[in-house]
């Protein structure tokens, strides 16, 4: 068997053994985290604002593409109107 064969049969066993891990330990994390919304009183209604309120990649990246947008237009020049009078 060559080096990446091998290579490759330890990593399909590897995510076969963390994909039970994770099954075994899911009980105790949803347990752990239960308990911590109780012991701090955590409401559902607190939760889902946590969730409605996260600002996601795609957000950010239109909010700051709207400042380059408008820091553009701040900075095209002003054109001078010919038939302006000259200020005194």
């Amino acid at each position: 068997m060559s080096r990446v064969a091998e290579i490759l049969a330890k990593q399909k066993q590897l995510e076969e053994d963390l994909k039970l891990a994770m099954e075994e330990e899911r009980d105790a994390v949803v347990a752990d985290v239960r308990d911590k919304i109780k012991r701090f009183n955590i409401t559902a209604t607190e939760l889902k604002g946590l969730i409605k309120n996260r600002v996601s990649k795609k957000q950010v990246e239109e909010f700051l593409q709207r400042q380059a947008e408008a820091k553009e237009k701040k900075k095209a020049p002003v054109k001078k109107d010919a038939k302006a009078k000259p200020k005194a």
